[in-house]
Formats: C-alpha cells, sequence, structure tokens
C-alpha cells in the first residue's frame, strides 16, 4: 500500500491531524513562536552536498599498490587492467548482508592497507580539505576526522544504483570522494534530497581540468547517492569517511546571539500547561550513532535547530528549563483486504527514549495510538512531507509540570515495531 494511502483518513502518527498537504501549525502561542523563530536558524546551516577543485592537494598523489607499482595518472588502461587483478568486486549492503550484483553496482576496490600514498604533501593537503570541510559543513573550529575508507576502480559500464552510505567508522558523518586526474567520461556523482536531485558532481570534466587536477566531493553519510554509468575509460577514485570525534558533545559552536535571546525569552514564558513540543529531525542516525554521541551526533540542519534550543535554554532560570530527550517513533500500519482493496485498519506506535549524552532509557509501546506530541515546523513542511521519511527527533519538556521523563513513566509491553 502506497504511503500516501495508509494516512488517507486524515490521521496521522502521534496525533498528526489533516490531508497530506495540509501544513501542521504546533499548538500553543508559544510553540508557535519557537517553531518561526527555529526557521531562522536554518540560515546556520551546513551545506548538504558540495565539491569541486581539490587545489590543497596535488596531482600526483604517489599511489602505489604491490604488484602493481606506482599507478600514473590519468589511469592508463593497461595499467588499469592491471590494478583491476589486485582488486576484489564490489559489494553492496542489503538489510544485514552484502551481496554482489553488478546490475547494482559494478566496480573494484581495494582497502586501504593495500593502498600508500607516497607524496608526502597529500597528508597535509588532506588535512587543510578536510578543515575546509567541516566549515562548510557547519562544524567550523571542530577538528573533523578524515580515514581512507577504499580505492575504488571503474571500468566502462561500472556505475552504482541511487543508495545510502552505511556507518563505517565511529561518528562518521559524511563521506569524501576524491578523484585524481581523469579522462574517463561519464561517471558523475548525483547526490538526491527528498527524492529529487541535489547536486551533481561531475568532477571538472565540464571545464576540462579534470585530467590535470584532483577533483573531491562530499555528502552527508545519509543523504541517497549514485554513480552514473562511466561510459569511456576508467575512473579512480579514493573514498574517505568523515567523522565526529567522540569529544565533540562538549563542543560548541558559535551561536545566533540575536536568535538566542530571543528564544529565551520565549521559553522563558512557557507555562506547565504547555506541557511539550516535539521537533522531527531530517538526517537518519544509527542507533550507535546516537548512543556513541547523543546529540553530538546530529547533523545539518538538526544540529543547528538544536544547538540554537539547547543554547538559549541555559540562558533560562532553573525554575522554567527544558528538559531534553531524542526519541525513535516507530509506526507499525495495520492493513486489511476488503472487496475494494487494501485499506487502512489503524496502527500502533512506540517510542525509544535516549538521553541527549545517548544513555538508552528504554522503549514503550502504544497499542492504541493514544500518545499525542505538539509538532514544531520551523520548515513549513506538509504532513507529507514531513512523514514521508520516518526518523529519530528530539523532543524536550518542561523540569516542572509537563510530561515525566521516560524512566520515571509506567512501561507497558515492550515489542518490536517497524517505521
Amino acid at each position: 500500500m502506497a504511503f500516501k494511502e495508509d494516512f488517507k483518513n486524515g490521521r496521522w502518527p502521534f496525533g498528526g491531524e489533516g490531508q497530506s498537504d495540509t501544513v501542521p501549525i504546533p499548538k500553543g502561542d508559544v510553540c508557535v513562536k519557537i517553531s518561526e523563530m527555529l526557521a531562522s536558524a536554518d540560515e546556520h546551516v551546513g551545506e548538504y552536498s558540495f565539491g569541486g577543485l581539490a587545489d590543497t592537494l596535488p596531482a600526483a598523489p604517489g599511489l602505489f599498490v604491490d604488484g602493481v607499482g606506482t599507478i600514473s595518472l590519468p589511469l592508463h588502461p593497461a595499467q588499469a587492467e592491471k590494478l583491476i587483478e589486485k582488486c576484489e568486486k564490489s559489494r553492496f549492503g542489503y538489510s544485514t548482508v552484502t551481496k554482489l550484483d553488478e546490475s547494482v553496482r559494478k566496480s573494484w576496490q581495494l582497502t586501504p592497507d593495500q593502498v600508500e600514498i607516497k607524496n608526502p604533501r597529500w597528508r597535509t593537503g588532506i588535512e587543510k580539505l578536510t578543515d575546509m570541510i567541516a566549515s562548510r559543513l557547519g562544524y567550523k573550529g571542530i577538528f573533523l576526522q578524515c580515514m581512507l575508507y577504499k580505492l575504488l576502480v571503474y571500468g566502462e559500464g561500472g556505475h552504482f544504483l541511487k543508495h545510502q552510505d552505511t556507518e563505517k567508522e565511529d561518528g562518521m558523518i559524511a563521506t569524501l570522494v576524491v578523484q585524481p586526474p581523469s579522462t574517463h567520461r561519464g561517471g558523475d556523482l548525483i547526490v538526491y534530497w527528498g527524492g529529487n536531485v541535489e547536486h551533481r558532481h561531475e568532477f571538472g570534466k565540464k571545464d576540462g581540468t579534470a585530467p590535470f587536477f584532483c577533483h573531491y566531493a562530499v555528502h552527508y553519510a545519509d543523504a541517497e547517492h549514485a554513480l552514473e554509468k562511466v561510459t569511456k575509460g576508467f575512473r579512480l577514485a579514493l573514498v574517505y569517511s568523515i567523522c565526529l570525534p567522540a569529544s565533540v558533545r562538549h563542543l560548541k559552536r558559535d551561536s545566533d546571539q540575536t536568535l538566542g535571546v530571543d528564544l529565551t525569552d520565549v521559553i522563558s514564558s512557557m507555562e506547565p500547561e504547555h506541557e511539550s513540543f516535539a521537533l522531527l529531525l531530517s538526517h537518519e542516525y544509527t542507533k550507535k550513532n546516537i548512543a556513541d554521541l547523543g546529540s553530538g551526533a546530529l547533523k545539518g540542519i538538526d544540529r543547528a535547530r538544536f544547538r540554537a534550543l539547547e543554547e538559549a535554554n541555559t540562558a533560562v532560570s532553573a525554575d522554567k528549563k527544558l528538559r531534553f530527550y531524542i526519541a525513535k517513533l516507530c509506526v507499525k500500519v495495520c492493513n486489511r483486504l476488503n472487496e475494494e482493496g487494501w485499506e487502512s485498519c489503524g496502527y500502533e506506535q512506540a517510542l525509544h527514549w535516549y538521553t541527549t549524552s545517548g544513555e538508552d532509557l528504554g522503549r514503550c509501546k502504544d497499542e492504541n495510538a493514544k500518545v499525542k506530541l505538539n509538532f514544531l515546523n520551523p520548515g513549513q513542511e506538509t504532513l507529507m512531507q514531513l512523514w514521508r521519511d520516518y526518523g529519530v527527533f528530539p523532543i524536550c519538556n518542561r523540569c516542572v509540570g509537563g510530561l515525566p521523563p521516560p524512566r520515571e513513566r509506567p512501561q507497558p509491553h515492550v515489542s518490536r515495531a517497524c517505521s
């Protein structure tokens, strides 16, 4: 059953009401103000994907592979074939296993221990590039770690259909692709946002610089992306994982002072009857990411909005402070078959709670779908846009009044629900 059909009765998860094109507004004047203010936090969001000429990197990295020797660039066909003999075919993740299917992915790969980069300027170049990447991702002043994941080789017909990267390293937030000088054709990297093409990275082919310089592309780890078919020649790529250090949860970015003061005033005006509000996240996060880094794992627009709330909350008096939690929402839609076809006959809800430091507080099942959340909507998205991709979101409530913290709430029977 199509997603839109699941909620055609106008009842959406956790108390949402309206048609698919309805733009929900939070309940309460104070929550409406907070939602509107968080929209301005979007101005401080890091870029979703970007790339271009990697001018910090030498054009000759000094790539060396045992049994092949130093790799000449652009890659010569004869040496490419020799290199491929040393590689293994690339697999892709499918559920909990990896599969080999060239209709989905066709490329060859080497692990970092099979590759040596001999040019001493490469390391310093990568460090400078990583520093720039940190700033553009919204992590200015934070030392992000950049770790080589694989060397990839694509021949004619090589490609990778639309997919999302798995978390390859602890704290991974983004993927960096470096393409050394190359004369291949095709093989553009396409990055999607909300199902639509957001960025096309052609690595210098358009302006003719591809054969002479290194180029790069960066995208968030959870971004859907695809590599178009290589139509001629061979494409070489070095893939790096961009990771947050474990200490990042203690680091802060420079805040928007005006927004912070205004948010502090509004939060301070909240009364007990306002109870709580929730904010859906735009990115996806693994359980391990949240457990290891808590709110430090948040990235992009999620990080900007949450930091704005968190920093404003530090200036609020003790009796007015909000308490923040991270929760994973799960919704199980139940369908039945009648003479007219499949129809929705209700759904079950569940919440899995974490502290902002990553402590697991347990899971609550809401079989009768009675739990209602007051969702902020700073992006003015429709119900369809908000729920098209289920995810993890921060939820906050008042220290006094409102909802008690999860560990103090009665815990009904818990079972796995699908989202």
